[in-house]
């Protein structure tokens, strides 16, 4: 599959910040799960919950790790979202107190959780956004009372919190807004591009594409282009190098990473990764690393 032109802005093209609404307005959020504890230092504490789960260090550290993954390092204030759930350990560096639960997504129109990413980690939430990670302890608060109605109020509360959590992940420029919009009212649309995300290294091409959403190949690039803001190509290509970015971060070689995202070479992978970044990967990966430490 070769990109094409840009060309004119199309029908449907979503301006970033109008792009962030609409993301705000399609997520209305259910609690499935709420509980808080107490860590020791040293200890592990495995999470093995389903639903999208999430993680507010009210005080101490903890890093997160799974198989694959790039570990992350949280400490008070901090908040992150699971959205694909599974497994993962919680290794404790010093006494924590950690808030933690699952939600799920509610709504016929809601956004589809495969397009997510597979870690929403907001940095300094509490500093950023003090008002609404001061919610988290009040929820807190309301599942320790047991008071009549709190389950709803937690419900309310949950919704607030984890949209505010949304809405600074993407304006901080670490997701699009327009992949967060991709899977659209058509369900044969939203069929093709789920599958990007679920196989990004699959050999896909418009017309195996267009297969999947039931539709001609120049009627499944018009359409896919008025809901995404972008051709089928880019967007794969962008699925793509979020997808080495992270195993970039992770460790993951450059060999088995052109491997897995359906690159016939290093060079070939290299080459998308220089136009995507500026960078060849082992730079990227070196500069990342870097900032992490």
């Amino acid at each position: 599959m070769s990109a094409t032109d840009a060309g004119p802005v199309p029908v449907g093209f979503v301006d970033p910040q109008d792009g962030i609404d609409a993301v705000l307005r399609r997520l209305h959020w259910s609690v499935r799960e709420f509980g808080h504890e107490v860590l020791d230092a040293g200890s592990v504490r495995h999470d093995g919950g389903g639903g999208i789960r999430f993680h507010y260090v009210a005080t101490g550290a903890v890093e997160l790790r799974r198989t694959g993954v790039e570990p992350l390092r949280m400490q008070a204030g901090d908040f992150v979202l699971l959205p694909h759930g599974g497994g993962v350990d919680v290794h404790v560096e010093r006494e924590t107190r950690l808030l933690s639960g699952a939600l799920a997504l509610e709504g016929a129109d809601a956004i589809d959780p495969r397009v997510m990413p597979d870690v929403l980690f907001t940095c300094g939430f509490r500093v950023d956004e003090p008002i609404f990670a001061s919610l988290l302890e009040t929820m807190h608060r309301e599942a320790s009372a047991d008071r009549p109605g709190s389950g709803s109020v937690i419900e309310r509360l949950a919704d607030v919190v984890a949209s505010a959590a949304v809405r600074i992940w993407l304006e901080r420029g670490c997701g699009d807004a327009r992949d967060w919009l991709a899977a659209p009212a058509d369900p044969h649309l939203g069929r093709a591009i789920a599958a990007i995300h679920d196989d990004p290294g699959s050999p896909w091409t418009v017309e195996s594409l267009a297969r999947l959403a039931r539709a001609s190949r120049s009627q499944f690039a018009e359409q896919f282009r008025d809901a995404v803001g972008d051709t089928p190509a880019r967007y794969l290509t962008r699925v793509r190098m979020e997808h080495a970015e992270r195993m970039l971060r992770a460790g993951v070689p450059v060999t088995d990473i052109a491997y897995r995202l359906g690159y016939e070479s290093d060079a070939g992978f290299s080459r998308a990764f220089r136009r995507h970044a500026g960078i060849a990967p082992s730079r990227w990966r070196r500069g990342a690393v870097a900032t992490v430490a």
